[in-house]
């Protein structure tokens, strides 16, 4: 591009010296070319390196541009830096800062482990006390449970105490006369031992009367009868009898007592 530059050039001035001599105003052609030819002129560096470009040729590097870079400048103020935080006065402040620090988790570790002893205390009461609930609780239910079944049991024996009651009276009314009424009294009083033993397995006992004190919650005296074998307030005689059922009253029993 440079070569065409150079001979366009020569090419311009020669047609505008043959021109000047002539007396005639130069062509067209040359006219419209001199602004080509001053860019050339003000621009003569950027066509030569144009040039190889355009011609394939890579330009080769410079030995400033191959060598390596040379190192950062050493900071004086990190150099201070480092002897600051390597001083002794900077490491015993900081030691102090850190034995503090400690100091303060240390005091929370003691308030944590307080608060858990007293979190521990509290839900041991708190235990204890359920588990007191829990065992009144199951053994009220185990009382009443008991108690419902005594009462059911009460309730059916006291329908029953009358038959015994009458069977009582027919075996003492017989006064047996010969082999075959001593063998029907037998079989009275073997039956009489069966009902009394079934009484027993049902934990009924009978209350004793006859030579015991008076007392109002298992006797119930009928009358007052003046006695020289028993002393007063004492039972001498007994009308009907009473039983117990695992320790509850059946049916009182009906006593005279002496006076």
């Amino acid at each position: 591009m440079a070569r065409r530059a150079a001979a366009l050039a020569l090419l311009f001035c020669a047609s505008c010296c043959c021109y000047t001599l002539v007396g005639r105003a130069p062509h067209p052609a040359v006219t419209s070319a001199a602004p080509l030819l001053r860019s050339t002129r003000q621009f003569p560096r950027m066509a030569e390196a144009e040039e190889p470009a355009a011609e394939g040729a890579p330009p080769e590097p410079s030995a400033e541009s191959s060598a390596a870079p040379p190192p950062p400048p050493k900071d004086a103020a990190s150099d201070e830096g480092d002897d600051l935080l390597s001083s002794p006065a900077f490491l015993k402040q900081k030691l102090k800062v850190l034995e503090k620090e400690l100091a303060e988790v240390a005091e929370k570790t003691v308030e944590a482990k307080e608060r858990a002893a007293e979190a521990r205390a509290e839900f041991s009461q708190k235990r204890t006390r359920l588990q007191t609930d829990f065992d009144n609780f199951r053994a009220r239910h185990y009382n009443q449970t008991i108690d419902a079944q005594v009462d059911a049991r009460i309730k059916l024996l006291s329908a029953f105490l009358p038959v015994l009651d009458n069977f009582d009276r027919a075996r003492d009314s017989i006064s047996p006369n010969g082999e075959e009424e001593e063998a029907v009294n037998a079989e009275y009083q073997a039956m009489h031992a069966m009902l009394m033993k079934a009484l027993e397995e049902l934990e009924v006992t009978k209350i004793p009367t006859v030579g015991e004190e008076f007392d109002y919650n298992l006797h119930n005296a009928i009358q007052q009868v003046p006695s020289e074998e028993y002393e007063e307030g004492i039972v001498c005689s007994e009308l009907q009898p009473g039983y117990l059922c695992k320790g509850k009253l059946l049916r009182a029993a009906y006593v005279a007592v002496s006076a």
